[in-house]
C-alpha cells in the first residue's frame, strides 16, 4: 500500500529547489504568477486548452489563466533536466522519466490526498507500481496517469487478410503473393523494437525475461535482477534470424521511412503505437488501414536445436511496452502555485476528461474498464472503425506487455543509450558488432554467438558498458 503523503513533509520540501536551476528557494514570486503553464502532446494541445479554458471559467475563485502548449512529449525530460525554470508548471512524460525527475529534484510530488485517491482508485496495478519514487525513505506520488500506450500492428487490408494478419506466418503468406516483405518496425531502439525481447508464450504469458525486476526507485538504489539469456529468448532470436532472412519477411525500415514501405509496397505491415496512426492512414488510406494484435509466431525446429525449456511448434505473441503518460510538477514552480496546480491535474486527469480527450485526440484512457466507454463511442458512432481498432488493440496488447521498468534515470540511461539495441540489431542480421572499431562480439550467427550477444545486452543494461571479456560458459548473470 502506498503511503499517503504529508503536506506538511512536501511544503518543507518545496524549499528545496531542482538541481539544474530556478529560483533557489521556490517561493520568490515570477513575473507571471498568475498564469499556469501545462505542456501535452502536440497532438492535444488545442483539446487541454479548451478543457482547461472551461475549468478556469466554471471556477471564478480559481485565480489563474491557463496556457496549454504542445510538445515533443519524448523530448520533455529533457528539456526539463537541462532548464527547468524554463519549463512548464505542469508537463507531462512518459512514466519511465519519473525516476530521472524525481532524483534530481526537478519534480515535486503530489500531496492532495483527494488527487492520490483518485490515482489509487482509477489505475490499474501495473500503472500503480511504476509513478511513484523514493525520497528520504518514503514514497511520493510523483507522475498522475491519464494516457495508456502500447505497440499493435498496421496492415495493408487490401493485401493481407484479417486471417493472415494474426500470425507472422500469415503475413509471409501474404508478402510472398504481394512480391514483397512481410512487416518492419517504425524504429530500431529499445522501445520500437522490444516485441520479439518482450514476446511470451501463448496462452501461458510466460517468459524468462526480466528486466530490472525489484529495482528501487530511488537514484543509487538496488538495479534489480536482469535476464535476456533464457532458452526461450535464444530460440525466438533464432525465429526472427530466420524470419528476417526470408525474401517474404521481416525488414528494418528503409532510408524514406516506414511510410514509404507502407505505401509503395515494400512492407504490408508495421509495428507501431497510436501516435503513428495519422501517418499509417495517410500511406494506406482509412479504407485499407488495418489494425491488429502484434501478431503471433511458431517456433520452429532449427529456432529450438539444443535448446531446453522450448519446443518446436510452441506458439508466441510479439510483446510491449505498456505504458503511461502522466502529468508531473515543475519543482521550480511557485509555491503559491502548489495547491492549484494538484487541483487542475485532479480535474484534467478524471475520467471524464480522459473519455472526452480519446473522442478528440484518440488519446486511449489510463483508467481501469475504459474499453467499456470506447466501445460505446463506437456504437454511437463518435469514432470510425480504425479509429475504434486502434483503441482495442492496444488495450489487448497491454495484456501482452509491461511497464517500462525505468524507475530511475540510470536503468534508463542503460538500458536504451548504451548500445543494448544495437546489439539486438546485429544479433537479428547476423552481423559482427560493433561494426567499427574493436569488434568484441565477432559473430552471432551460431547458438555461442547469439548466447554472447544477450549476455552482452544483459550486461549493458546492468553495468551501461561492454563486459571485459565473456565468460567461458554461458548462460550466466550479466
Amino acid at each position: 500500500m502506498k503511503k499517503l503523503i504529508s503536506v506538511l513533509l512536501v511544503a518543507c520540501m518545496l524549499l528545496t529547489g531542482c538541481s539544474g536551476g530556478g529560483d533557489g528557494g521556490g517561493n520568490k514570486p515570477k513575473p507571471e504568477d498568475s498564469k499556469i503553464v501545462v505542456w501535452v502532446g502536440e497532438e492535444s494541445a488545442e483539446f487541454y486548452q479548451k478543457v482547461c479554458d472551461e475549468y478556469v471559467a466554471a471556477h471564478p475563485d480559481f485565480g489563474y489563466t491557463v496556457t496549454v502548449k504542445g510538445m515533443d512529449t519524448g523530448a520533455v525530460a529533457g528539456t526539463v533536466t537541462n532548464d527547468p525554470s524554463a519549463a512548464a508548471d505542469i508537463f507531462t512524460v512518459a512514466h519511465d522519466n519519473i525516476g530521472k525527475l524525481a532524483s534530481t529534484q526537478c519534480a515535486k510530488p503530489f500531496a492532495d490526498e483527494s488527487l492520490i485517491r483518485q490515482v489509487k482508485a482509477d489505475n490499474p496495478a501495473s500503472f500503480q507500481n511504476v509513478i511513484y519514487s523514493t525520497l528520504n525513505g518514503k514514497e511520493y506520488l510523483y507522475g498522475v496517469p491519464y494516457i495508456s500506450q502500447a505497440l499493435f500492428m498496421y496492415y495493408n487490408k487490401a493485401k493481407v487478410s484479417d486471417r493472415q494478419a494474426e500470425t507472422f506466418e500469415g503475413l509471409r503468406d501474404a508478402a510472398k503473393a504481394a512480391g514483397c516483405k512481410a512487416i518492419t518496425v517504425t524504429g530500431d531502439d529499445g522501445f520500437n523494437n522490444s516485441w520479439p525481447l518482450l514476446a511470451s508464450r501463448v496462452p501461458d504469458h510466460n517468459t524468462s525475461v526480466k528486466i530490472y525486476a525489484g529495482a528501487e526507485a530511488v537514484s543509487g538504489g538496488s538495479k534489480g535482477t536482469s535476464n535476456c539469456q533464457g532458452d526461450d529468448t535464444v530460440a525466438i532470436v533464432r525465429w526472427l534470424q530466420e524470419y528476417a532472412a526470408d525474401p517474404n519477411g521481416f525488414k528494418w525500415a528503409s532510408s524514406d521511412g516506414w511510410e514509404a514501405d507502407l505505401k509503395n509496397g515494400g512492407a504490408l505491415a508495421v509495428i507501431g503505437g497510436a501516435w503513428h496512426y495519422n501517418s499509417a492512414k495517410a500511406a494506406l488510406s482509412e479504407t485499407n488501414l488495418g489494425i491488429a494484435l502484434i501478431p503471433t509466431f511458431t517456433l520452429t525446429d532449427a529456432a529450438c536445436a539444443g535448446l531446453s525449456g522450448v519446443k518446436a511448434g510452441d506458439v508466441y505473441r510479439g510483446g510491449t511496452f505498456a505504458d503511461c503518460k502522466v502529468f508531473m510538477l515543475n519543482a521550480t514552480s511557485s509555491a503559491d502555485k502548489y495547491a492549484a496546480l494538484q487541483t487542475l491535474v485532479k480535474y484534467m486527469s478524471s475520467k471524464e476528461v480522459q473519455n472526452e480527450s480519446y473522442v478528440n485526440c484518440l488519446n486511449v484512457p489510463a483508467y481501469v474498464g475504459a474499453s467499456d466507454y470506447i466501445k460505446s463511442c463506437f456504437d454511437n458512432g463518435k469514432v470510425t472503425e480504425s479509429q475504434y481498432m486502434l483503441a482495442c488493440k492496444q488495450v489487448e496488447m497491454a495484456e501482452w506487455g509491461i511497464p517500462q521498468p525505468f524507475l530511475t534515470g540510470t536503468l534508463n540511461t542503460y538500458y536504451y543509450s548504451k548500445n543494448a539495441p544495437a546489439v539486438l540489431r546485429a544479433i537479428i542480421d547476423k552481423t559482427p558488432y560493433p561494426t567499427t572499431g574493436d569488434v568484441i562480439l565477432s559473430e552471432t550467427e551460431s547458438l555461442e554467438g547469439i548466447r554472447k550477444g544477450l549476455y552482452m545486452m544483459e550486461y549493458l543494461w546492468m553495468h551501461g558498458q561492454n563486459p571485459k571479456e565473456f565468460p567461458a560458459t554461458l548462460p550466466v548473470q550479466a
